[in-house]
């Protein structure tokens, strides 16, 4: 049965010029190929889980090897293939506004195999070069020791923080400036990765007021989105702002404040959860805006 590969460099996935995503068709599973299904017995059944065009798209390979196995060549800063030419890497993050979301979690799914293939090239507690699952199961194999290193999910919270203005009583949200989006302007959530031991809701109380120093009220779960930033699942949260002054953790936020919902600054690209999250909140108290 023919194969149908994505091609991944670092976070990027690489495209055609006109920035669709570039699909290789082969007859077989090249070396390196990593399945995209779910399964433990996907090598019997094989299974796909996100459409191009006619193409189902079923492995992922890197761009390394993809080169070294002479499916692809690399031309300047792009690609080319025997039949295809001018192929570029386009990051995860520019392409939220052209891929529809089941496509977007694939692709986040395909980044991170591919991280966690690179990563575990040798077992992390003898050093042994590892070998893929006799299985095909996706875990990397000590010939060694027998340590089995799965791909892991590293969980994160992100919320949005909504009040009442104390002086006119508009409906208000609280965004921050991440230093990393400074030149940009661009205001997002409060977010952070969850400790060892705690639950969700322990880690978005801790993530306030570590970032910007209030308290909230108990936050309430909305959705969840995949993100290849390494290997993270943001869980969404939105909460009611209970009490404190805003003091915000140096080290990371240049600026964070209550901004009246129908006056935003810049904020996170249609096709983040972070974008989801200012959008349900703004459907809530403004019912008649419309999402920009």
């Amino acid at each position: 049965m023919s194969i149908t590969l994505w091609v991944i460099q670092a976070d990027s996935l690489v495209c055609h010029a006109d920035g669709t995503p570039f699909v290789l068709s082969l007859a077989n599973a090249p070396k390196y190929a990593i399945h995209l299904g779910y399964s433990e017995s996907h090598n019997d059944s094989p299974s796909t889980i996100a459409q191009h065009h006619e193409h189902p798209v079923s492995h992922v390979i890197d761009s390394e090897h993809a080169c070294k196995l002479g499916l692809m060549m690399r031309f300047g800063d792009g690609f080319d293939t025997k039949d295809v030419q001018n192929l570029k890497a386009i990051s995860f993050r520019n392409l939220l506004n052209t891929l529809d979301s089941s496509s977007l979690d694939a692709l986040s799914r395909a980044i991170m195999l591919v991280q966690w293939q690179n990563d575990h090239r040798y077992c992390s507690r003898c050093g042994t070069p590892t070998h893929a699952h006799a299985h095909g199961e996706h875990a990397k194999v000590c010939p060694k020791c027998r340590h089995h290193a799965y791909p892991r999910v590293q969980p994160c919270i992100i919320v949005a923080i909504t009040r009442h203005c104390p002086d006119t009583h508009k409906p208000q949200i609280l965004l921050a400036l991440h230093h990393r989006h400074r030149q940009k302007g661009v205001y997002g959530l409060i977010a952070g990765f969850v400790e060892a031991g705690e639950t969700l809701e322990m880690g978005v109380h801790r993530e306030v007021f570590e970032e910007v120093g209030i308290h909230i009220h108990t936050p309430t779960y909305i959705s969840s989105q995949p993100w290849p930033y390494p290997s993270n699942l943001m869980a969404g949260f939105i909460a009611d702002y209970h009490s404190g002054a805003i003091r915000v953790q140096a080290g990371e936020i240049s600026d964070a404040k209550f901004f009246d919902l129908d006056n935003l600054p810049p904020i996170p690209a249609t096709g983040t959860i972070a974008h989801e999250l200012i959008s349900l909140v703004k459907q809530r108290y403004l019912p008649t805006a419309t999402d920009d």
